[in-house]
């Protein structure tokens, strides 16, 4: 962060004009919303409540330079729990916008559109919480319609990625490579569950890296060794329900993804999206002879201790005792 060396007596008043900013005085400072905030777990510098005192002071400079500012996914989990019920997702946004207007970029990564393959059917804007991609007139042919990314408002969830039914968008992030690859590690895939003559079922679980809070409850699940492959998702809707398709093909007996509560979602769609994919997908193997009670989405609240390795066990045990399915080869 810059070093401030001058303070501005009007940035206060500024920020507090616009729409979003007018509750920047009222915080009092206790320190609620750096304690629930879950971008600290993986950006440990970030603090709302230093943010929030800092442009209070007039610290204009240190403020729009910040990295900070660009790190609230407005999931407003700190909202309900502020004793003086500040929107702090809202400042966040009215000090993005002031740092746009002077100048100031958004830090990436952001996706990348293959315009020769978007056919323009707006999926992308749709499951978009933010806004921040939508289609308009192609640049090199504006006769039709291409999706195009706005760096003002992206925070690089990746459901457009996920969602994109031509396969045109893509994120450096996370990508459908990098997890395949994270599924098929150590030949995983190569030793057989359940329906392939193994003695245990095999699960692979999608996990939302923002539905378990504590290390203590990824090392908990670590107990399940070989039996489970767990694959952190920055979000729960970035499932590809093509992936999913692809490892019950290869033997694996069933996939689980686990995602936030609706109230707690860190990109505030990501929950919905992949719950609503997964239902679809349950009755698309039910027509093909397939259990769909092998593909299953669970909801855990961040604050149940035991509840990654709860889901777990559930559909271990389902999976257990499920029959082999009347279409093996169907998939």
């Amino acid at each position: 962060m810059a070093v401030q060396t001058k303070l501005d007596a009007h940035f206060a008043q500024e920020v507090m004009a616009r729409p979003g900013g007018e509750h920047l005085l009222t915080c009092m400072a206790c320190g609620t919303c750096a304690s629930i905030c879950l971008v600290r777990r993986f950006h440990p510098a970030f603090n709302p409540r230093r943010v929030l005192h800092q442009a209070a002071l007039g610290m204009r400079e240190a403020v729009l330079s910040s990295e900070e500012i660009w790190l609230c996914s407005a999931c407003d989990a700190c909202y309900p729990r502020c004793p003086q019920e500040i929107h702090i997702s809202e400042v966040m946004g009215t000090l993005r916008d002031i740092a746009i207007g002077k100048g100031y970029e958004a830090p990436g990564p952001f996706p990348e559109v293959d315009r020769d393959v978007c056919s323009g059917c707006a999926a992308c804007a749709r499951v978009c919480p933010y806004e921040a991609i939508g289609p308009a007139p192609d640049e090199d042919d504006p006769s039709r319609q291409t999706a195009h990314v706005d760096k003002t408002r992206c925070l690089h969830c990746g459901l457009c990625v996920a969602t994109c039914p031509s396969g045109a968008i893509t994120l450096e992030e996370v990508n459908e490579q990098e997890v395949l690859t994270r599924v098929s590690a150590g030949g995983w895939l190569d030793q057989p569950g359940r329906l392939a003559g193994g003695p245990e079922p095999r699960c692979l679980a999608f996990v939302c890296q923002w539905s378990v809070r504590s290390d203590a409850a990824w090392a908990r699940a670590e107990r399940f060794g070989d039996q489970v492959r767990l694959v952190r998702l920055p979000c729960s809707g970035r499932v590809d329900p093509a992936v999913i398709l692809w490892a019950l093909g290869k033997g694996v007996d069933g996939v689980l993804v686990i995602g936030c509560d609706d109230d707690e979602c860190h990109y505030q769609r990501g929950t919905f999206a992949g719950r609503s994919k997964v239902y679809l997908l349950q009755e698309m193997l039910a027509t093909m002879g397939y259990q769909p009670e092998r593909v299953r989405f669970s909801r855990q609240s961040i604050y149940e201790r035991f509840g990654l390795e709860r889901s777990i066990e559930d559909m271990l045990q389902t999976l257990g005792q499920l029959p082999a399915p009347v279409a093996e080869q169907a998939i």
